[in-house]
């Protein structure tokens, strides 16, 4: 069995996520300010008339932020039955990932700050870290982003 995944660059580490996760690539969005928002959220942007939260996947995994450039995508996505636009540095495209080069995240990286990490892809000379779309925002963040969805 094989998987589909839209693989993106963070910091020069790639990245993947189920393509049945996203909904759409956009880039060259206005991010606006949103007040009271956690600490990962950037602010949100207008998409076709609805307000999406942009959520910084650098600040998630610890890296420092960057200015948006021609390269920065918003991947759109429903997490926790939120939708997020989560900010990527770079999109490098689909693939395909056959189940025999998809392995478990060794257990010297599992822990609870890590758990949004499903699984790992060997590709070529490197890694991909296959993410869990539904584990990448916590409790607190979606408690948080739900109640500004209601305002």
């Amino acid at each position: 069995m094989s998987t589909k995944q839209a693989v993106f660059e963070l910091n020069g580490e790639d990245y993947g996520l189920d393509i049945t996760d996203v909904n759409t690539v956009e880039k060259d969005m206005i991010i606006k300010k949103m007040a009271n928002s956690p600490n990962n959220v950037k602010g949100k942007i207008d998409l076709r008339g609805n307000d999406i939260p942009v959520y910084s996947l650098r600040r998630k995994f610890g890296f420092e932020d960057k200015k948006q450039d021609k390269d920065t995508r918003f991947l759109i996505t429903k997490v926790k039955g939120i939708d997020i636009a989560f900010e990527v540095d770079n999109v490098k495209g689909i693939l395909d990932f056959e189940s025999s080069n998809i392995f478990d995240v060794p257990t010297v990286i599992k822990c609870n700050n890590t758990s949004y990490i499903k699984s790992i892809a060997n590709v070529g000379d490197g890694l991909i870290l296959l993410l869990d779309n539904d584990s990448l925002i916590d409790d607190e963040e979606k408690m948080a982003l739900q109640s500004k969805n209601k305002k």
